[in-house]
Formats: structure tokens, sequence, C-alpha cells
């Protein structure tokens, strides 16, 4: 079996996790950006959510439409944001897709 740092413990069996698993062990590495929960903006969207709740139940002039409004834009702002910060960085999950070998043939 593999280590947990995804080498094999006798050189001799390097190879061997071929024949065992669908994919190769994965070593560790780092990603560029930081799970959402610990991101600045996670924390600032949850304040704002709560600041917003907080001005729309005692306040008369943000009614439900208002409030859900402003939460849509600031859900969509987040979201957004999260797309930009992850979309050069590299996926920590297998995608089994990469597997795949549809429409190739080899050639005989």
């Amino acid at each position: 079996m593999a280590t947990p740092t995804g080498q094999a413990r006798d050189p001799a069996m390097a190879g061997a996790w071929r024949t065992r698993w669908a994919a190769p062990p994965r070593l560790a590495y780092t990603s560029e950006t930081k799970p959402f929960f610990l991101t600045s903006e996670f924390l600032a969207y949850v304040l704002y959510l709560m600041g917003l709740g907080i001005a729309a139940a005692t306040s008369a002039q943000i009614d439900a439409w208002r409030f859900w409004f402003l939460a849509t834009i600031a859900t969509s702002a987040y979201m957004i944001s999260r797309g930009i910060a992850k979309a050069a960085s590299r996926s920590r999950a297998r995608d089994p897709r990469e597997d795949l070998d549809l429409g190739r043939r080899e050639e005989r």
C-alpha cells in the first residue's frame, strides 16, 4: 500500500499501484486559494448579510423585496469573486473524466 505521502514504501513496488487502483495516489500539493470559510470576503459577506437582516427587521424603509434584492446582489458578487480567485488554481480532486478514452482509436 501507499504511504500517506503517496510514495511507495518499497522501490520495487513503485509501479504496483497501477494494478490495484484506478488512479495514482495523489501527492499533497498546495493550492493557490484558501477554503471559502477562511477568506476575508466570506467574513465580509456573512457580516453584510447579518447587518442587512438586522436592518430589514428593525427598519421600515427596508422591506422584504429590497432585502432579497440586496442579498441576491451580495451573493452574486461573492460567487463571482470566488470564481475569479479560483480560476487559475489547481483542483485537488480527482476528475474521472481524465481517465476516459472517448473518441480516440488506436491506429493499426
